[in-house]
């Protein structure tokens, strides 16, 4: 595997290699898509406090089947926005391996048209609906096991290069 590396010519860490090697263009050979990285909130498999989200590609798309639980509570019953709104945004991040390019999001935005409810399977679908340039217009839906939509979500997800992640990480121990 090739090493990645700073604007400046530097080898970037391990940790950060292995995850931007991972978003190089996935060709078809397999539908099962790989984890983030180990601790990803959405899809991690080593953090306890995550969402688990195991996707495949579907077509030009990502597909998901997720349940909410205990961990993912707002009102009694029911999964908190938020949680629903990391499933829906890690979903997008999917989305990146068919791109074959770092993005971030810029516009995240969901339509609630019923409660997301504990421990009940759902359907999870991503798109990219067109891309100009650096942005990325994607679409999601989540649908409960009768086919009744319940999110609706776009996206607006912008390339970047690894030197923002970079940048980042620098700036936060600064």
């Amino acid at each position: 595997m090739d090493t990645f590396r700073d604007k400046a010519g530097e080898p970037i860490g391990t940790d950060i290699d292995n995850w931007v090697a991972s978003f190089t263009r996935m060709e078809s050979g397999s539908s099962e898509l790989p984890p983030h990285h180990p601790n990803c909130l959405g899809c991690g498999p080593e953090n306890p406090n995550g969402h688990f989200l195991s996707v495949r590609r579907d077509g030009d798309g990502v597909v998901a089947h997720h349940q909410f639980d205990q961990r993912h509570v707002g009102a009694p019953g029911i999964a908190h926005g938020g949680a629903v709104a990391t499933v829906i945004d890690d979903l997008f991040g999917f989305l990146l391996y068919s791109v074959g390019e770092l993005a971030v999001t810029r516009r995240l935005e969901l339509e609630y048209l019923a409660p997301a409810l504990l421990d009940t399977p759902y359907i999870l679908r991503a798109a990219v609906r067109s891309r100009d340039g650096r942005k990325l217009d994607l679409t999601s839906t989540m649908e409960d096991a009768e086919g009744r939509t319940v999110i609706t979500a776009t996206a607006l997800f912008i390339v970047v290069e690894v030197e923002h992640f970079l940048q980042s990480q620098r700036n936060s121990r600064a």
